[in-house]
């Protein structure tokens, strides 16, 4: 197996533009490569980890906020981790 950096990947869209369904083909392309790769989804997230927020501007940003420090700590652990939200605040993108 080659060598190669973790990376953490944010995808960004409208709602049924297809972020989820590229995450997860990229994912399973990782893992055929021997890549260690992990996808984390906004709607499963939602369901667990961030149940408790919902959809007010606040909410939006502290679940982006939550996402990317999940994605931060797989990737710390060597795990490139793709990440794919409605993310409509140009400043929490930013600061992901």
């Amino acid at each position: 197996m080659q060598a190669f950096v973790c990376l953490c990947s944010i995808v960004s869209g409208l709602s049924g533009s297809g972020k989820t369904t590229l995450c997860f083909a990229v994912e399973h392309r990782l893992i055929q490569l021997g890549v260690s790769a992990y996808s984390l989804d906004g709607d499963n997230l939602r369901i667990g980890l961030n149940k408790n927020l919902g959809f007010s501007q606040a909410d939006r940003e502290e679940n982006i906020r939550r996402v990317a420090e999940v994605a931060k700590l797989f990737a710390d652990a060597g795990i490139c981790c793709l990440t794919s939200f409605i993310s409509p605040f140009a400043k929490v993108r930013r600061d992901a």
